[in-house]
């Protein structure tokens, strides 16, 4: 795969991350168009991952074949539960409440990717290391989210006002990341198309 279009996919990635923002809330049956936008970005942001990780997987696997590969099927996994749970969601099998709740470990799954791939890359290949860099981070935080939900339980989607310590720290992290995620893809698409430096040659 050029890396043009993987720069391309960061780009969709950051459009369709804009958009869930912007309609997040959007239950289809609740809210109608918003619901069904949410969920249609949703899926196009889950797809939009998969040039990105073929690209870091190609990058790496000469160094880290292994690891390289076992991030690039992770990832598909992760990616691909999110684009089901959007689906079934539009599609009225699932409720705007069990998606939610479903979610959580999903993006859990996704930062662990990020992390992973993220973090080969930036050992051994000579892609970007300022957005990948920036993409672990992310990763992190949804993956210690998870861990906090798992230690202090799932928040509900149901009930307002704070639950516990771990869980409202745990929504913390989950948010920030949702906030910074967008400018990851930006980032990313703006640096894989960035012209490659050139060396000034030395002084006499």
């Amino acid at each position: 795969m050029k890396v043009r279009w993987a720069a391309y996919a960061a780009y969709a990635n950051f459009l369709t991350a804009l958009a869930q923002l912007l309609s997040s809330g959007g239950d289809p049956k609740a809210n109608g168009a918003a619901g069904l936008v949410n969920n249609a970005a949703g899926v196009l942001w889950a797809a939009s991952f998969v040039p990105l990780a073929y690209l870091f997987y190609r990058a790496s696997r000469e160094h880290a074949n292994i690891v390289s590969a076992a991030a690039f099927g992770f990832g598909l996994v992760a990616f691909g539960a999110a684009a089901f749970l959007e689906l079934a969601t539009a599609t009225g099998q699932l409720t705007f409440d069990q998606e939610t709740i479903a979610y959580y470990p999903v993006l859990g799954g996704i930062g662990v990717w990020l992390l992973m791939a993220g973090g080969v890359a930036i050992m051994e290949t000579d892609l970007p290391r300022a957005p990948l860099i920036f993409g672990a981070v992310i990763g992190a935080l949804w993956f210690f989210a998870n861990v906090l939900f798992g230690a202090g339980g799932l928040p509900s989607p149901t009930t307002a006002g704070p639950t516990n310590d771990l869980t409202d720290s745990g929504i913390l992290l989950l948010e920030t990341a949702f906030l910074l995620q967008p400018f990851w893809g930006l980032w990313l698409g703006r640096a894989l198309l960035a012209p490659p430096a050139t060396a000034k040659p030395a002084g006499r």
